[in-house]
């Protein structure tokens, strides 16, 4: 019988890519995944000197580290939901201490963070964790879906009802973010679980696409070419970049196949 991690190698396909976009010198965005153990990472660095990339390459190397060590303990010893979005909390939160103690130790570093968006897969389960503006979407019979609340100054005002929606696209303070790791001492990261069902898509991409795509656009390119998420997440950096490719550009694909009662693990 195939063990667990074989299990969800089965069940997850993941594709991933990064681009530096039209107008960018240099790329601070990092993205990483193991198909394997069903973990995927992506960060947006910010900071002057390449800080950014620094924070962002940090952030994404530490928790791969941490959620691979978690996925080979649950596929060891089951561990409980709510024990499970406690500890991707916790990787998120070392990982900050990390990042801002590397920038406390560097002058040249001073100011360096990243957002990063974190996924989790077990059974029938996706865990998420986030600091910041990048997001992670739901994509689910042709129809897809925000499961992120951006962490950014212009969602607060949304909230607040200075701006709807579609005014925020173009306001100016639109990359302002209000988490990110690095900054402080301290980070508040959400961590939350959703449900999936067989032939879902799991997006997790750096506003590099979103400032760019709509939200219409991007099911509309993922439904075109369902069943090749390489050339999906290809075709969304060229639809990005085609757009004006302002930012750098990170995608994270994952498609949900042949879900089991076998890999129920809670």
């Amino acid at each position: 019988m195939p063990d667990t991690q074989s299990k969800v190698q089965e069940t997850i396909r993941i594709a991933g890519s990064t681009d530096t976009g039209i107008l960018r010198s240099h790329n601070q965005d990092y993205i990483g995944f193991d198909q394997k153990a069903g973990i995927a990472v992506l960060a947006d660095g910010m900071g002057g000197h390449q800080a950014g990339e620094i924070a962002s390459r940090m952030a994404v190397e530490i928790l791969m580290e941490k959620l691979e060590l978690l996925a080979n303990q649950q596929s060891v010893r089951p561990i409980t939901a709510s024990h499970l979005l406690d500890s991707v909390s916790n990787t998120i939160s070392y990982s900050n201490t990390e990042i801002y103690e590397a920038a406390e130790a560097h002058p040249d570093r001073k100011g360096m963070g990243t957002t990063v968006v974190t996924a989790l897969f077990t059974g029938p389960h996706l865990y998420i964790g986030h600091a910041g503006d990048s997001r992670l979407y739901l994509y689910r019979d042709q129809v897809i879906r925000k499961i992120t609340k951006d962490h950014s100054l212009v969602q607060d005002l949304i909230d607040r009802g200075f701006y709807t929606e579609r005014e925020a696209k173009n306001a100016s303070i639109s990359n302002v973010v209000t988490r990110a790791l690095g900054i402080k001492e301290e980070v508040e990261a959400d961590a939350l679980r959703i449900s999936l069902e067989d032939e879902d898509r799991i997006l997790i991409c750096s506003d590099g696409l979103t400032d760019m795509v709509a939200d219409w656009q991007i099911a509309e390119t993922i439904s075109d070419h369902i069943d090749d998420i390489d050339l999906t997440v290809s075709k969304l950096i060229d639809l990005a970049n085609n757009h004006g490719g302002r930012d750098n550009i990170s995608v994270i694909l994952m498609k949900v196949n042949h879900l089991n009662g076998d890999l129920q693990m809670e």
